[in-house]
C-alpha cells in the first residue's frame, strides 16, 4: 500500500512540475487510443497425444490515455493459460510519461545495465526522471511470487519462494553518452511457502549488486562503453552466520545483506572501445564474468568466461561493398578452480556486394575452434576435447523490377562441418551438413497478387547416420475489396530419408485471412494443418490442425 501511495504522489508531482501552465489551453483535455485483440483457438489431433488444449483463448490490449498532454500507456494480457504457468502470465502495466518524467505501475521489465537490472519482470512501481542531463530511477516490486510444490500435477511444478527487490539508478548524460551508478537489492521470503518442498531442493537467497554503466564519446569518431558490477550473493539466508571476528571478505557486507557461510562476492566487466567514420568502424571488446555471478535483476548470465574480440567493418565503393568481420578468443576457468581449461578461437567474415540494380551476392565464413588444456589436472590425450567447426555460405540474388510484374530470386548454398582433432572421439563426433535453398517471388503490381515458391535440400552426414530432407513449398497472397481483405494460402511437402531409406513425409497446409470491417473493427481467420506420415515400423503417423479466430478493435 505504501509503494502505491508513493507512486501516485510522484505521478501527481511529475504532472504538476512538468506541465507548462500557460500552454494547457492548447492541449486537448482527454485523448484515448490503442487496440484490443481477442483470439480463440480450436485444436485437434489424431494419432498421437494432444500437444495442447482443445480450446484456448487470450485477450491483449494496449490502450493509451493522454490527459492534457500527459501520456499514460497501458498494456495487459489475459489468458486461461494462467493456471499452468509457474510465474504470472496475465500481466498488466501502466507507464504514464510527460516530458522528462516517466512512471511505471504493474509488471515492468526495465533494463538499466546488463549486469544489474536487465529485463527482469517485477510487479510493483517505479519512476524514471531525466531533467536536463540528470538521470534518476527507482523501482520496487515482487520479482517472483511464491509457488507451492505440487507432486500430483501432470506437468512438474518447480516451487519458488516469494522474492521482492528494489533498484535505484543515478547518473548524468544522455542515452548515447552517460555515466550511471545502479544499486540492486533482492531477497527471498523463507516463510512464504506453506510446506517445505520434498522433491525439489530450493534455498531462500539474498542478493545485492552495485554496478556502473557508461557510454562515452570522446569525439565524433571515438567512443568507449563500460559496464562493471560487483554482486554479493547469500545462497541460503538460513546458513550458519559468520562470527564477528571472521576475516573473510564477505564480512565486509554485513550492513548490506545477511552474511553467512553461503555468502560470496562475484565480479563482472564488459567494455568496448571503438573508432567510426563514414567508411570504417573498428571495435575492440573485452568481457569477463566470474563463475556463479548472479543478479536477481536478470534472468541468465554466461559465467566463468573471458572474451577478447576485435570487430573491424568497412563500407566501400559508395556502399556497394560491405565487409563485416570479427576475431576473438574465449576461455573459461578464469579463477583456476576447474580440472581443465577450454580455450576457443572464434572468427567470421561476411561480405555483401551489390552490382547494379539486378544482382547482388552475400558470402559468409565462420570458424570456431576449441582446445582443452590443463587446469588443476592435465587432460587425458585420448579424451581431450579439441575440434574445429566451420561454416561457409554463398547467396546470390536477382531482382527484376518492371511496371506490371516484378520478380525476385535468391539461391543459397551452405556447408557446415566439424573436424575432431582427437582421433579417438572423431568417429562419433565428426559431421557435415549441406543445404541448398531457392526462393522466388512473382509480384503482379496492378492486381496486388504475389506468388512465391521455394525448394530445400538438406543433407546431414555422420559416421553414425545420414539424414536427407527434400521438399518444396508454394504460396499465394492477394489483397481484395479495395485492400480491405488480405488473404494468403501456402503449402509445403517434405520427404525425409534416414540412411537412404524413406523415414517420413510431411505435409503442411495453412491459410490466413484478415478483413477490415471498418476503420476500427477487424477480424482474422487462420487455419493450419499438419500431416506426418511415418514410413518406418514403430514410428507414429499423425495429423493435426488448429483454427484461430480473432477480433481486433482499434480506436
Amino acid at each position: 500500500m505504501k509503494i502505491q501511495l508513493l507512486f501516485f504522489v510522484l505521478l501527481f508531482w511529475v504532472a504538476a512540475a512538468g506541465q507548462e501552465l500557460d500552454k494547457i489551453a492548447t492541449q486537448k483535455p482527454f485523448e484515448f487510443s490503442g487496440t484490443f485483440t481477442l483470439y480463440g483457438s480450436h485444436y485437434h489431433v489424431d494419432g498421437i497425444a494432444a500437444r495442447r488444449k482443445d480450446f484456448s483463448w487470450y485477450l491483449t490490449g494496449n490502450p493509451n490515455f493522454k490527459i492534457y498532454g500527459i501520456e499514460i500507456p497501458f498494456s495487459f494480457t489475459v489468458s486461461e493459460q494462467e493456471r499452468s504457468f509457474r510465474q504470472p502470465f496475465n500481466q498488466f502495466c501502466v507507464s504514464p510519461s510527460y516530458k522528462w518524467a516517466k512512471a511505471h505501475l504493474g509488471y515492468t521489465n526495465l533494463t538499466w545495465s546488463p549486469f544489474t537490472w536487465a529485463g527482469q519482470t517485477a510487479l510493483g512501481a517505479g519512476i524514471e526522471l531525466s531533467p536536463g542531463k540528470f538521470r534518476f530511477g527507482f523501482l520496487y516490486g515482487r520479482i517472483n511470487r511464491a509457488v507451492e510444490e505440487d507432486v500430483t500435477a501432470v506437468e512438474p511444478v518447480t516451487p519458488a519462494f516469494k522474492r521482492t527487490g528494489y533498484a535505484a539508478r543515478i547518473g548524468y548524460g544522455t542515452e548515447t553518452s552517460h555515466l550511471d551508478f545502479i544499486f540492486l537489492k533482492a531477497k527471498d521470503d523463507a516463510n512464504s511457502l506453506d510446506s517445505i518442498p520434498k522433491q525439489t531442493v530450493i534455498l531462500p537467497a539474498e542478493n545485492a549488486v552495485l554496478g556502473l554503466s557508461s557510454k562515452l564519446k570522446f569525439s565524433e569518431h571515438f567512443f568507449w562503453d563500460v559496464d562493471l558490477a560487483a554482486s554479493v550473493v547469500t545462497r541460503d539466508i538460513r546458513a550458519t552466520p559468520l562470527s564477528d571476528d571472521d576475516e573473510g571478505l564477505a564480512n565486509n557486507f554485513r550492513s548490506v545483506l545477511n552474511v553467512n557461510t553461503s555468502t560470496n562476492l562475484y565480479n563482472a566487466v564488459q567494455t568496448e572501445f571503438g573508432f567510426v567514420n563514414k567508411t570504417m568502424k573498428i571495435k575492440a571488446k573485452y568481457k569477463r564474468v566470474e563463475p556463479d555471478f548472479q543478479s536477481m535483476g536478470a534472468y541468465y548470465f554466461q559465467t566463468d568466461v573471458e572474451n577478447i574480440t576485435l570487430e573491424p567493418s568497412f563500407t566501400l565503393a559508395k556502399s556497394k561493398l560491405r565487409i563485416n568481420s570479427s576475431i576473438g578468443q574465449q576461455r573459461d576457468n578464469i579463477l583456476h578452480q576447474k580440472s581443465f581449461t577450454s580455450k576457443r578461437l572464434i572468427g567470421n567474415l561476411a561480405v555483401d556486394l551489390t552490382l547494379g540494380k539486378f544482382f547482388g551476392i552475400n558470402a559468409l565464413y565462420t570458424n570456431y575452434s576449441s582446445d582443452q588444456s590443463k587446469g588443476l589436472k592435465v587432460p587425458n590425450e585420448t579424451l581431450k576435447q579439441t575440434y574445429i567447426s566451420q561454416n561457409m555460405m554463398l547467396a546470390p540474388r536477382f531482382t527484376f523490377m518492371k511496371e506490371k510484374i516484378s520478380h525476385f530470386h535468391i539461391l543459397m548454398a551452405n556447408r557446415q562441418w566439424m573436424q575432431d582433432r582427437n582421433a579417438t572421439t572423431a568417429p562419433q563426433t565428426e559431421y557435415q551438413v549441406d543445404n541448398l535453398n531457392y526462393t522466388g517471388s512473382l509480384v503482379f503490381n496492378q492486381s496486388a497478387l504475389t506468388l512465391s515458391g521455394s525448394y530445400l535440400l538438406t543433407v546431414f552426414d555422420a559416421n553414425t547416420n545420414s539424414n536427407r530432407l527434400n521438399g518444396f513449398s508454394l504460396s499465394a497472397n492477394k489483397a481484395l475489396f479495395n485492400n480491405k481483405l488480405n488473404s494468403g494460402i501456402s503449402g509445403s511437402y517434405t520427404m525425409h530419408e534416414l540412411n537412404s531409406a524413406p523415414f517420413a513425409t510431411i505435409l503442411n497446409l495453412s491459410s490466413q485471412h484478415n478483413y477490415a470491417l471498418t476503420q476500427h473493427h477487424g477480424i482474422a481467420l487462420q487455419f493450419n494443418f499438419l500431416s506426418n506420415q511415418a514410413k518406418v515400423v514403430g514410428t507414429d503417423s499423425f495429423t493435426e490442425y488448429n483454427i484461430d479466430l480473432g477480433y481486433t478493435y482499434t480506436f
